[in-house]
Order: C-alpha cells, then structure tokens, then sequence
C-alpha cells in the first residue's frame, strides 16, 4: 500500500503544489478523548484528502475519516489496486458522501496510474471544489 500511497500523494503534490499537506495537525480527525485519525491530507485550508488503493469496505471506512474531518470540502481519490470494481467502489462512496455533504462540496475520481493524466483529473477535482492555483 505504501508505494500507491506515495503515488498518490506525488499526484496530489503535482496537482497542486504546496497546497497539498500531509502531516501535521490539519491531517488528524477527533474520535473523542482517546484518539482519532489521520487522513491523508489537505489542499489549502478547506479540502480533505483520502487516497485509497484498499478493498471496497476498507475504502468504505476511509470516508467515514473523510466526513469527520472539520474541513468542508472532501476529495476521495481511488487508486484500481485491490477494488474488484473501482467504478461500484466510487459510485458507492458518492452515494455516501451524498448523505452528509453537499454534492458540491466532495468529489470522488479514479486515476490512471498515469501522472500526467491523473494531476490533470486532480486539478480539475480541486478547482471544482474552489480551490485556485496562485499564478507564480
């Protein structure tokens, strides 16, 4: 899992530059006085990221992290790796998102495995949910 994850986040970086955090307190969600979780991180200050390559109710479970996570915007982005059926797998989790988040405020999207396909289909998932890219 640690290579897709590191895919992943390579993706997200390149999508979006230093945007993209992954560490600290703004990637850790509250479960109460005994702990929490950890997602796998944010773009700016309002979008929460999940990158998944797991089984479908594993990635299932990631979403719940995703909805408990005190930014606004979700981002879910799946990686074909171990779905048997990555479009039911994205379909299901919209589903979920749809119950308790605003269908403009998340967005779920498959990769490629293609870099350069996979930051532009990033980069028009964060820009849907509002985020812009400062011009250098």
């Amino acid at each position: 899992m640690g290579d897709h994850d590191a895919y992943g986040k390579a993706v997200l970086g390149e999508a979006v530059g230093d945007a993209f955090v992954d560490w600290g307190s703004t990637v850790e969600v509250s479960y109460g006085k005994k702990g929490g979780a950890r997602i796998d991180g944010v773009v700016g200050d309002a979008i929460a990221v999940e990158i998944e390559s797991r089984v479908s109710k594993q990635v299932r479970g990631a979403v719940l992290d995703l909805i408990c996570h005190d930014c606004p915007k979700k981002l879910l982005v799946l990686l074909p790796v171990h779905m048997s059926n990555v479009e039911l797998c994205a379909s299901q989790c919209r589903d979920i998102l749809q119950r308790f988040v605003a269908s403009d405020n998340f967005r779920v999207v498959v990769l490629t495995h293609d870099p350069t396909i996979d930051s532009a289909i990033v980069r028009e998932a964060v820009a849907e949910l509002g985020f812009k890219m400062l011009s250098v």
